[in-house]
């Protein structure tokens, strides 16, 4: 197991992300969002882009982060192609900005099969040897088939709710996951909102956790409790 992997283990990863069209995007707002989250006690964060992940990386060489490159064609429909670290050349990019972990969609897409994952695994795996691999997959066959490959360290059902559709956490994905993939960790991700939310997925077995929105995206946050009060007030 990586030295990376290892101390990833028990870890509350902190997911720092913030889209062109929200008050947050760019990069030295990251970083003071990642700085934050360090001075909560996060030893690990997801980031997205280059250029948030250098910026990231200047406040300490010990942060462990998990980088990811989103490449979005507003022409496709987002459910038809990868978008998270979807080749090589996002892998590049993630590693050369300072990342210890990659994090890419392995889902298969009639656009991109399960061979061309095997290939870019491989790719990364000989070329990046000492960089862990995380696969953020959408189901429990995904995450079966990345295991099988070998060169994945990590699998997460970071997508397993654009399939479900559910709104909420999936503690039985990730019972399921730590059965399926005994070599690999298993990271829950999504849709955990609450203590009880992160209860269920350490009671899942989970090896690490990772929290984004209900941190770091104040007007999702805001819109929850607006959403809810409107709807209690009016009842």
């Amino acid at each position: 197991m990586k030295e990376v992997c290892k101390k990833l283990i028990g870890q509350t990863i902190i997911s720092c992300q913030a889209y062109e069209d929200t008050p947050l995007y760019g990069a030295d707002n990251m970083k003071k969002m990642a700085a934050c989250a360090i001075m909560g006690g996060a030893k690990a964060v997801r980031s997205c882009w280059s250029q948030d992940i250098k910026a990231i990386r200047s406040l300490s060489n010990d942060l462990i982060i998990i980088g990811i490159d989103k490449v979005i064609d507003k022409t496709k429909k987002e459910s038809t192609y990868p978008i998270i670290t979807p080749n090589f050349e996002s892998v590049k990019k993630v590693v050369e900005a300072g990342a210890n972990v990659v994090a890419l969609d392995c889902t298969p897409y009639e656009t991109r099969g399960k061979d061309e994952i095997v290939a870019l695994l491989k790719q990364i795996h000989d070329t990046y040897p000492d960089i862990a691999v995380m696969a953020d997959t959408a189901r429990v066959e995904d995450a079966k088939f990345v295991h099988d490959t070998g060169y994945v360290d990590i699998v997460s059902n970071t997508l397993s709710d654009y399939v479900t559709k559910s709104g909420k956490f999936d503690k039985d994905v990730v019972i399921e996951y730590k059965k399926q993939c005994p070599n690999c960790l298993v990271n829950a991700e999504g849709k955990i909102w609450d203590l009880n939310d992160m209860q269920e997925a350490i009671d899942a077995g989970s090896d690490m956790i990772t929290i984004g929105t209900a941190v770091t995206r104040p007007h999702l946050i805001t819109e929850r409790f607006i959403k809810y009060n409107n709807k209690h007030r009016n009842k």
